[in-house]
C-alpha cells in the first residue's frame, strides 16, 4: 500500500445567493433557538454583493461599509434598522421578509432517523425520505455520546441524534470496541456513490459560485475527486436523502454533523480513504456542500481530525491523545467535533440532499458520522461549514 501525502488547496470563489433581513417594524418569526442554542435563521442579516469566499469559508461582501452608516446597522435579533449597502451607483438591495420555519422536536417520541434529525415531525418541516444501507448502520443515539466532561456530543436538536456508520452504527456507543465490520451496504463492490452524487469536478479552476452554468455538471464545490481518486471505490454505503420544496420566504437550510473513522492511525493518508458526502441538488448548486475547517471534503486524508488519540507519523509523530473520545468505539482512533453545515436555496424550489457515508478501497473498518438539527433559514450564498 503506497502513502499519499496530505495536502489541501484553496478554491477562490464567489458567494450566491443572498441573505435575508427581518423587516424593522415586523415582528420575528419566532426565536428558533434550539438547546444547544442553534438559530433556525429567524433573525436576519444584510445582503450585498459578495466578492470572496471559498465553499467552507465566509466570504467577505464588497460593500463599502462606510457609505452605509448613515442607512442603518445589524442587531443581534434582526430588530433594528435593515441593513442597506450602497455599491458604486447600484441601487439599494431591496430588503427581503424571513419565513422559515421553526424547529419542532419531536425526537423523544420514537428512534425515527428522520425524527432524530429535526425533520417530519408534527407541525414542523416535512420531507419525502429514503433510507438506503443496511438496516444495521443506523442507529438513534439518546443524550450525550461516551462518558468525557463536559460532553463533546450532545444532541444538537431534540433528545437525540442519528449515528450513521458503514458498519454497525450502534458499535459506536461500545467503549473501546474495534468497529470492523463488513455490511450489506447500499452499494458494496467499489463502484461509484449513487446518483446524483457525480465525484467529478465541473472544472480544474471554477466553482458553481464562479460559473453558474456549471450546475448540474458534476461537484460544484470540485473537493471530492481529488480524495476519490486515492482509493478504489465504495463499500458498505450508507445513506438518508429526501426531496423537499423549499419553504416560502426561505433562502438556506443547515444541519450539523460530526465524522469518525476506525481507519486512523494506521491507514491513515493511505488509500483507504473513507468519506462522508452531504450532496445538495438543487438551482443553485449541485455537489458536496459539507467540509472541514480546512476547506477539505469530510474524508480520512483530507479531513481536519480534530480529535487524534493515536499519534501517527504525518502530522502528530508524538504523544497524541484524544479524552474527548473516552466511552466510545473511537478510542485510540480519530474524529471531529460538531460542525454546522449551511446552503443556499431558492424559495419555492425542489432540492434533493443525501447524506452518504461509506468505504474506499474495502468493506472493513468502520467510519461512522452524526446527523443533527436540520433547519430551514435565511442565509444564502454558497456552501459554508463551520466548528459547532
Amino acid at each position: 500500500m503506497r502513502d499519499l501525502r496530505r495536502h489541501s488547496s484553496t478554491i477562490f470563489v464567489a458567494l450566491l445567493g443572498s441573505a435575508c433581513t427581518t423587516s424593522s417594524d415586523a415582528t420575528p418569526d419566532g426565536d428558533g433557538i434550539d438547546d444547544a442554542g442553534a438559530a433556525d435563521g429567524s433573525s436576519g442579516a444584510g445582503t450585498g454583493t459578495d466578492t470572496g469566499g471559498a465553499p467552507g469559508t465566509t466570504g467577505a461582501s464588497s460593500a463599502d461599509p462606510s457609505s452605509a452608516g448613515s442607512e442603518g446597522g445589524t442587531t443581534q435579533d434582526g430588530m433594528g434598522s435593515p441593513v442597506v449597502w450602497d455599491v458604486g451607483g447600484v441601487g439599494d438591495v431591496p430588503e427581503v421578509t424571513c419565513g422559515a420555519p421553526t424547529v419542532v422536536p419531536c425526537d423523544s417520541d420514537d428512534d425515527d432517523p428522520w425524527h432524530a434529525i429535526g425533520l417530519n415531525c408534527p407541525g414542523g418541516s416535512q420531507v419525502e425520505g429514503e433510507v438506503n444501507g443496511d438496516p444495521m448502520a443506523f442507529y438513534v443515539h439518546e443524550g450525550n455520546m461516551g462518558t468525557f466532561e463536559p460532553p463533546p456530543f450532545p444532541p444538537r436538536e431534540g433528545e437525540k441524534f442519528l449515528v450513521m456508520s458503514s458498519g454497525h452504527a450502534a458499535d459506536m456507543a461500545v467503549p473501546n470496541l474495534y468497529a470492523s465490520n463488513d455490511t450489506n451496504g447500499f452499494i458494496d463492490n467499489g463502484a461509484n456513490p449513487p446518483a446524483p452524487i457525480n465525484v467529478a469536478m465541473v472544472s480544474p479552476t471554477d466553482t458553481c459560485a464562479d460559473d453558474p452554468s456549471l450546475v448540474g455538471t458534476g461537484d460544484c464545490s470540485n473537493t471530492i475527486q481529488e480524495q476519490w481518486d486515492q482509493g478504489s471505490g465504495a463499500y458498505d454505503y450508507a445513506e438518508l436523502r429526501f426531496t423537499a420544496e423549499v419553504p416560502f420566504e426561505t433562502y438556506g437550510f443547515s444541519y450539523d454533523l460530526a465524522m469518525f473513522s476506525t481507519e486512523y492511525p494506521v491507514y491513515y493518508q493511505s488509500g483507504f480513504n473513507d468519506m462522508y458526502i452531504g450532496w445538495l441538488e438543487s438551482e443553485l448548486w449541485t455537489g458536496n456542500i459539507s467540509f472541514d475547517e480546512m476547506g477539505n471534503p469530510i474524508s480520512l486524508n483530507a479531513g481536519f481530525l480534530d480529535y487524534k488519540d493515536a499519534p501517527n507519523d504525518f502530522d502528530c509523530p508524538g504523544a497524541c491523545a484524544a479524552p474527548e473520545l473516552a466511552g466510545t468505539a473511537m478510542v485510540g482512533h480519530a474524529g471531529t467535533k460538531w460542525l454546522t453545515t449551511t446552503a443556499g436555496v431558492t424559495p419555492g424550489e425542489d432540492i434533493t440532499m443525501v447524506f452518504g457515508v461509506f468505504d474506499v478501497s474495502d468493506p472493513v473498518l468502520d467510519t461512522i458520522v452524526f446527523l443533527d438539527n436540520f433547519h430551514w433559514g435565511c442565509e444564502g450564498g454558497a456552501p459554508v461549514t463551520i466548528p459547532g
